[in-house]
């Protein structure tokens, strides 16, 4: 078993040399460096032709026809075929008005948006890659300058001052893979760049499409109030009306009050009537009660004053009448 490994790892390693020696004489000259960046830029170059194949098809598909056409059927309130004309192409604000019409009469707004967060993280797909590959890329490159510059000195320093030009031969082939990492960074900063753009204008798309959704379904009441619904049909239930009411028809009414109020829907007007038994009750109750305010009033003043200094009172009241009267008479 260990001679077969040994054999294994002899194979492998020839296999490797081979390789290596066939690659260009600038790549050996860069270092083990290079290969990392041979992995990172056919990693970059593969999602840069996976996004451009999905971004092409994407642009392709025609899908301001079935837009036009759904947004006609949802005017003329014809929610079926307005759901046939979103499934006609896969794409995704047609798949978001699917979600958006499927969720109706309900109010549509937090799924649409899930929806759209989705569709827009899944066309951002690999863009984290190729940032990572335009940040990655020229430290690789100058993580193999350095230790070729390392390897240079040391060569110095072992050789002496007399063999300059090994030296600097060595810090030359040392910056070939600065010169790679860069450009590996560069075919990745374009894609992305063309990627993210696309990405912006998709987010806009999707917006003004869910705009106009919204607006239309406020402007034909395809959206109704759950809350609204639900009060409407415990108050029903309260008074005994029927669940169905047209516009017109009273939408609260209290008769077991001595009054009861009415109002529409549409208006705010307020109507409110007594009802005649009941008011001639209040007739009754009100003058019971001024009576019992008088007499309280009476009783409170004598309890004040008390029984002699009322009767002084009045006998003030008619000495002075009498003093009145006999002065009229001596003026006559």
């Amino acid at each position: 078993m260990a001679l077969d490994s040994t054999l294994n790892t002899v194979a492998g390693s020839s296999i490797f040399q081979q390789i290596q020696q066939n690659m260009p004489e600038w790549f050996q000259q860069g270092g083990v460096v290079m290969w990392l960046l041979l992995i990172t830029s056919f990693l970059a170059t593969i999602v840069t032709l996976e996004r451009c194949f999905i971004w092409l098809n994407y642009h392709f598909k025609e899908e301001h026809f079935p837009l036009h056409d759904c947004f006609a059927s949802l005017n003329k309130h014809e929610r079926t075929d307005a759901l046939l004309h979103c499934q006609k192409l896969d794409t995704p604000a047609l798949k978001m008005l699917e979600h958006g019409i499927n969720a109706l009469p309900f109010s549509p707004n937090e799924k649409m948006e899930s929806y759209a967060e989705i569709q827009i993280s899944a066309m951002s797909r690999g863009q984290s890659l190729l940032d990572t590959v335009i940040t990655l890329a020229p430290m690789l490159g100058i993580l193999g300058t350095v230790l070729g510059i390392i390897d240079s000195f040391n060569s110095l320093s072992l050789q002496g001052a007399e063999n300059l030009s090994a030296v600097v031969g060595g810090i030359a082939q040392a910056l070939i893979s600065t010169a790679a990492g860069l450009f590996v960074a560069l075919l990745a900063l374009l894609p992305y760049n063309l990627f993210r753009s696309q990405i912006q204008k998709l987010t806009l798309h999707l917006e003004s499409v869910g705009s106009e959704f919204y607006h239309i379904c406020h402007q034909k009441s395809l959206v109704t109030n759950q809350m609204s619904e639900i009060m409407q049909a415990q108050e029903d239930c309260l008074y005994g009306k029927p669940a169905s009411k047209s516009k017109t028809d009273t939408v609260a009414e209290h008769s077991e009050m001595p009054y009861h109020y009415e109002f529409k829907e549409g208006s705010d007007e307020v109507k409110v009537s007594i009802h005649d038994d009941e008011m001639k009750e209040l007739h009754k109750t009100s003058q019971e009660s001024l009576a019992e305010m008088y007499s309280d009033a009476v009783n409170d003043k004598d309890e004040f004053f008390g029984v002699n200094e009322v009767e002084l009172q009045e006998l003030q009241e008619t000495t002075h009448l009498k003093d009145q009267q006999r002065a009229g008479k001596e003026a006559r």
